[in-house]
């Protein structure tokens, strides 16, 4: 995956508390056999999990994610 931009993005859940992270827009390509071209892709990560990587995003970036059980993600490497 590779990262084609990102912008901060804080918000309030419902319980009031505030969360801080950015969105991050990601591009791959497409698989299957009545696919062509790239995917994009935008994911939500909070500061908090961005520290516990050890990872800034930077443009042009190409990235490894990896999911929870719940389809979120977890961590991001650069590769």
């Amino acid at each position: 995956m590779k990262i084609i931009g990102y912008k901060r993005n804080n918000f309030t859940t419902k319980e009031g508390t505030v969360i801080n992270g950015i969105n991050i827009y990601l591009t791959y390509p497409v698989t299957g056999t009545d696919a062509e071209g790239m995917v994009a892709e935008r994911i939500y990560m909070s500061d908090g999990k961005l520290a516990k990587c050890g990872y800034k995003p930077r443009v042009g970036d190409e990235v490894t994610l990896v999911y929870n059980r719940y389809g979120k993600p977890e961590t991001i490497a650069k590769t």
